[in-house]
């Protein structure tokens, strides 16, 4: 009787794991791939050659005449009124404000893209130590 009752006992206790199949351990590693984009150099900054400006009216025009004929030869005259000048500067000085926010755009990708490799290349220096 009693070896029947430990039996019955033991079975009850033990119930389905002698059936089952222990769980299989999953070991995963996370991977972090790296942006493949590479860093270009700056372009080369822009050379500008000197340009001189004369201001000629109708006081001086016969002197200005003589004078810049003598010293450059030929005498031509390219005319642009007062406003048309204004423009002229307004829209220099919106090239260069487009041009210095390009550069911004520029610069704010380049320090992503390096803040992200060296960040991925922590957490793997990390991970290898870890499982070290």
């Amino acid at each position: 009787m009693t070896l029947l009752s430990l039996s019955v006992v033991l079975l009850l206790t033990t119930g389905c794991s002698l059936l089952s199949k222990p769980e299989e351990v999953v070991v995963t590693q996370v991977v972090y791939k790296t942006p493949d984009i590479p860093l270009q150099r700056s372009p080369r900054p822009i050379s500008m050659s000197d340009v001189k400006w004369y201001t000629v009216t109708t006081d001086n025009i016969d002197e200005f005449e003589k004078n810049f004929e003598n010293d450059n030869g030929d005498l031509v005259f390219f005319a642009i009124s007062v406003p048309h000048y204004e423009n002229l500067s307004l829209n220099l000085a919106d090239i260069r404000r487009y041009i210095k926010q390009q550069q911004a755009v520029i610069i704010y990708y380049e320090d992503q893209i390096t803040k992200s490799k060296e960040s991925i290349n922590n957490t793997t220096e990390q991970n290898t130590q870890e499982q070290k």
